[in-house]
């Protein structure tokens, strides 16, 4: 089964978090930015809530700095990186948040085809799950 959300789609989705966010980086750097926040910083979170929660009680430990330099003028920037780590590897948890092209969740996609599958085989099947590319490499993925 194929899903229309992978890396190219979490790092928009940052992309996007961090225009909207911190205005100061340069056009020409924004998809590097968020491709580099995302394989630098991101992580899954059990509980979004609790995650919110976390960094608007203690912003100085959970929000990172990210240093940049812009290609063309060599001129210096800094990104504040906040909810941006946990949001975007969130969109394979709750996929309406960045588009709602698609929406469902990665673990009900997955439920649902090892479903339709014979019964005698639907164990071995759950045992066998096995994710590619380079987003299962997210922290607590």
């Amino acid at each position: 089964k194929h899903i229309p959300i992978a890396g190219r789609s979490v790092t928009q989705f940052v992309q996007q978090l961090l225009r909207e966010r911190e205005p100061q980086i340069p056009p020409n750097e924004s998809m590097e930015v968020a491709k580099r926040v995302k394989e630098t910083y991101s992580y899954v979170c059990p509980d979004l809530v609790k995650e919110f929660t976390k960094y608007d009680n203690e912003p100085e430990k959970w929000i990172k700095t990210y240093e940049g330099v812009e290609s063309v003028r060599k001129d210096k920037f800094s990104v504040d990186i906040g909810y941006e780590r946990f949001l975007g590897p969130e969109i394979f948890f709750s996929p309406e948040i960045a588009s709602s092209d698609f929406l469902t969740p990665l673990p009900e996609v997955v439920d649902a085809v090892v479903q339709n599958s014979p019964i005698d085989t639907r164990r071995g099947l759950y045992k066998n799950i096995v994710l590619s590319g380079g987003s299962p490499m997210f922290k607590d993925y």
